[in-house]
């Protein structure tokens, strides 16, 4: 910034009354030119030169003197001008953290927005009758400023004007006030290379290649600012992976899209709303434990093929249609946090026809009480326990856990009528950041189902280890590199899995666009079912995301 420049910069402030009284200029003028100089400050960051306290943060003290810019010192050029800028007229004071910043470079913008300031103090001058304090010096130089940002000024004005009827027709046109309307599609291009489930004379993998769509679209309200009532609508037309082995009963690795032809479903309906430091969730569908706390600890679950690696089946998956009840989530602490939920069945019906009557509503149908206790000691490590108690009215429903083999799922068959079960659940889940580059997440699981009058008994464990990789090749891109054992059957009663599940999975999460993601994946499937006798699977996927 040049001396001259400078000096006109310490004469301005003082020179409007002046500039009026010379003229004879009336109070309209003044009020007139304030506005034009007001304007074009807003249009910039107004903290970079103002010394008004109204534009500073409450907890910082307004600058009174040069002495208490911390990178101004007498011996510097420009001392004298800042010290007659800050003790003489009050504006031009620095930045808000107590610094000038002289050697950086000054936009229009921030000259004009310095510059307003500067006449704000003017104006005090002439209606405190202390205009005698202005110099006929400050005089010529303000006025040659006002010529000077005469044609941006005007510009200023008319964008102001522009932007006025712009905000004013959105008005009239937005969809709602309360409401934000948010959506993502998926297009599906897979297939399943080989394998074999294992269950019956005719369960190879069919090896078709299908295209298959999902689209939901959320409407997030809130009312108050801080509460949010969530609204999803799912359409979904593409066959789970697991339905294309001829049997049907490969391990549900897969989230399973409703079959529903070309009907639109409620896929959720919840309300959030705080008290105090907690967060409260009530809801009649589609809210889940998942939904509840505040992270799974899994920092790569939207970069997942499978939907067993999205979340710890054991801790987040429920085995049956819950969505109805209520939970809430409170920070104990700055790195402690606990949650609990009791959620039952959506439908509120009875598990079977056999049932119908006394096995429904909230607590007489399938039901999950949950609990997590998430400890997160810094941004890099968190941990979360994870504890639930399932009830389900009926055997023949699946018992047992999600996204895993089908003795995982049915610990004790498929006969109508079974004895009621019970299920504990014990989840640890666990995620740190090694690097800006690469995380790593994973979790443990084990579930103790029991029949309540048959008296049967099932262990169940899972396991996973998520390696993730942000900005891979380029910002905003993802890869994955994820393995572990899908739920299945340790020790049973009943039926128990032979051999350990075991699964690899790659992924990579190409960003086009804000608003467009392709992501190759490939799945390996060891062991299907629990059984080294089945063929080894494997799957493929071009996955499309649109978010708009």
């Amino acid at each position: 910034m040049m001396k001259p420049f400078l000096v006109s910069l310490l004469a301005a402030p003082a020179a409007l009354g002046l500039v009026l009284s010379a003229q004879q200029a009336s109070a309209q003028d003044v009020s007139d030119v304030m506005e034009q100089v007001g304007s074009y400050a807003a249009e910039g960051d107004t903290n970079f030169l103002s010394a008004d306290p109204s534009n500073l943060d409450a907890s910082i003290d307004q600058v009174t003197s040069v002495s208490q810019l911390r990178d101004v010192r007498p011996t510097d050029w420009a001392f004298q001008a800042l010290q007659s800028l800050v003790e003489r007229y009050g504006c031009i004071a620095g930045y808000p953290d107590g610094t000038y910043r002289g050697n950086r470079a000054m936009t229009r913008y921030e000259f004009a927005a310095g510059l307003n300031a500067c006449l704000d103090r003017v104006n005090e001058l002439i209606a405190s009758a202390t205009a005698d304090l202005v110099t006929q010096e400050d005089l010529a130089v303000l006025q040659r400023l006002q010529e000077e940002f005469q044609a941006e000024l005007a510009t200023l004005r008319g964008r102001v004007d522009a932007l006025e009827a712009r905000t004013a027709e959105l008005e009239a046109n937005q969809f709602s006030t309360t409401t934000k309307l948010k959506g993502v599609a998926w297009m599906d291009l897979g297939t399943t290379f080989a394998g074999e489930s294992g269950v019956g004379a005719d369960d190879d993998a069919e090896d078709e290649v299908t295209f298959g769509t999902r689209v939901r679209l959320a409407l997030n309200t809130s009312f108050s600012g801080k509460d949010l009532l969530r609204t999803r609508l799912q359409f979904g037309g593409k066959q789970p992976y697991a339905t294309r082995f001829e049997s049907g009963a490969v391990p549900a690795l897969f989230e399973a899209y409703p079959g529903n032809g070309n009907n639109v479903i409620l896929n959720e309906l919840w309300y959030k709303f705080p008290v105090g430091k907690a967060k409260v969730f009530v809801g009649s569908r589609g809210l889940e434990p998942d939904v509840i706390v505040p992270t799974q600890a899994n920092l790569s679950k939207g970069y997942t093929f499978s939907d067993f690696y999205k979340f710890n089946p054991v801790s987040y998956k429920r085995p049956f249609g819950t969505g109805a009840g209520a939970g809430f989530n409170y920070q104990l602490s700055g790195s402690v946090n606990v949650a609990a939920a009791y959620l039952a069945n959506s439908f509120g019906g009875p598990d079977s026809a056999d049932n119908a009557g006394d096995d429904s509503g909230l607590t007489g149908a399938s039901n999950v009480a949950f609990g997590q206790l998430t400890f997160t000691p810094g941004n890099k490590l968190t941990i979360a326990g994870t504890y639930s108690r399932n009830y389900s009215p009926d055997g023949a429903v699946v018992t047992g856990v999600d996204r895993g083999t089908l003795n995982a799922r049915r610990p004790f068959g498929n006969a109508q009528g079974t004895s009621a079960t019970t299920t504990n659940n014990y989840g640890l889940n666990a995620s740190y950041r090694l690097s800006p580059k690469i995380n790593v997440s994973g979790w443990a699981g084990w579930s103790d189902v029991e029949q309540i009058e048959g008296g049967g008994e099932a262990d169940i464990f899972t396991w996973a280890v998520l390696l993730g990789f942000p900005d891979l090749f380029r910002e905003g891109n993802f890869g994955t590199l994820s393995f572990g054992a899908p739920p299945y059957v340790t020790d049973s009663d009943a039926n128990e899995d032979d051999d350990t599940p075991f699964m690899i999975q790659a992924a990579y999460g190409f960003k086009v666009s804000d608003n467009i993601t392709v992501k190759p994946q490939v799945l390996y499937l060891s062991n299907p079912n629990g059984s080294d006798d089945n063929d080894d699977a494997w799957v493929g996927s071009l996955l499309t995301v649109f978010k708009f």
